[in-house]
């Protein structure tokens, strides 16, 4: 399976390439710690009996995401405000790196992340193939 990436309005990202970092889980994703079974309660952890509640999991018991790093670029112009969301082999954006836009008077800057979502701010008419780095879960 790949990662899929879906915007808001009519920008479309097209991935270049990812690499895993082969870096661990995301920053406050800690909870892969906690057991398998039933992290919140800890007192079935238990030996002798199955050693499922040893493996390393999250609450929803999927194992955790490693990190990529994903280089590709809108291959159509953002609009203002416009959302990127990941899917597929990635739950959520972490970091977004834009590159430049080579039309004068124009820009395309990282509004925010918000719940593994990334948000753009346009200026004027950037134009297409604004590349974008993106670190994902």
């Amino acid at each position: 399976m790949a990662i899929t990436y879906t915007t808001s309005g009519t920008a479309v990202f097209t991935e270049s390439f990812s690499l895993d970092l082969y870096a661990g889980s995301p920053t406050g994703d800690g909870e892969w710690l906690a057991g398998g079974a039933s992290p919140a309660s800890k007192a079935n952890i238990y030996y002798p009996g199955t050693l499922g509640q040893f493996e390393p999991r999250q609450t929803d018991g999927t194992t955790t995401t490693g990190l990529k790093l994903v280089c590709g670029k809108f291959t159509t112009v953002l609009a203002d405000d416009e959302t990127l969301t990941v899917g597929g082999d990635a739950s959520k954006i972490v970091a977004v790196l834009v590159g430049a836009t080579s039309v004068a008077n124009a820009g395309v800057d990282l509004k925010n992340i918000t719940d593994g979502v990334a948000q753009f701010t346009v200026v004027g008419a950037p134009g297409t193939n604004v590349t974008a780095w993106l670190i994902v879960a």
